[in-house]
């Protein structure tokens, strides 16, 4: 005997596969961000800097440029950490949403398959 198969049931088998989802979401952009806080990258170089800098101040001194360009690439890097902080609470925020997501949909789909005709 063919059992029945529910609108309903499906609606929360796939819920779960977007559960599902989320999670992987969350957990790759949890350790993308995680290596990203660790060990930024930014593209912001020395090489870069020199010769915006040496032609907009003309007047400084080469020790001030320097410390510019410093600031600068410091600038850079810390903006990259906050990025990959905002990014690591968003993956942890996937992963608090998913988890509870999954449970409940999955035990009602589950209960539905052992629903008598």
């Amino acid at each position: 005997m063919l059992r029945r198969i529910y609108i309903r049931e499906i609606y929360f088998y796939i819920v779960c596969l977007i559960a599902l989802i989320l999670f992987i979401v969350g957990i790759v952009t949890i350790f993308d961000s995680a290596f990203t806080y660790v060990n930024p990258v930014s593209y912001t170089t020395r090489a870069n800097l020199i010769p915006a800098y040496e032609d907009r101040y003309t007047n400084y001194s080469k020790e001030d440029i320097n410390e510019l360009i410093e600031d600068e690439i410091q600038n850079s890097i810390n903006n990259e950490k906050i990025f990959a902080l905002k990014s690591l609470i968003r993956g942890g925020i996937f992963l608090i949403i998913s988890i509870p997501l999954f449970i409940i949909h999955w035990r009602k789909a589950q209960s539905m398959w052992r629903m008598p005709e």
